[in-house]
């Protein structure tokens, strides 16, 4: 297991076999990397991430589900054929609220289908976005990994 601290604040574990990204496969996959943290598994074609937003002035007033429904608006229109398949509620830490949705897409490139979870909670004055993306005929194989990441989170 590789332990991460991410923006200083959410410290993480996640699975050996992952590469940290550069700047360069960041920018590739998400289209920026500010605030930003990734990592891919080549062997398997995972991708895990967690992406960061400050809250913003009437930040105190949004919670998890606002934060979620605009990051759902974004995947729908960035994402080719972007289809949700669930949503989810769970904590983070055993006491932070997080709203989760799995959903599909395709590559603009490739035939591939992927799935992804991505389950976005707050802390301090902040929202967090931790993203699992791989190919759909995989997801469910991996989703236990996935699982753990999102047990290991921690805050300090």
């Amino acid at each position: 297991m590789n332990n991460v601290k991410i923006n200083n604040e959410i410290n993480m574990t996640y699975p050996d076999g992952f590469k940290e990204m550069g700047e360069e496969e960041l920018k590739k996959h998400f289209g920026s990397t500010v605030d930003r943290w990734g990592a891919f598994d080549p062997a398997k074609h995972i991708i895990l991430s967690v992406g960061w937003k400050k809250a913003g002035f009437f930040g105190f007033m949004k919670d998890a589900e606002t934060y979620r429904i605009e990051l759902e608006s974004r995947l729908s229109r960035g994402l080719l054929n972007y289809q949700r398949i669930g949503a989810f509620k769970t904590k983070i830490a055993a006491k932070t609220k997080a709203e989760g949705i799995r959903f599909e897409y395709r590559v603009n490139d490739s035939v591939n289908v992927h799935a992804g979870d991505v389950f976005v909670f707050k802390y301090k004055k902040r929202f967090y976005a931790v993203y699992y993306i791989t190919r759909k005929n995989h997801a469910a194989e991996y989703l236990p990994a996935f699982e753990e990441v999102l047990k290991s989170i921690s805050f300090g």
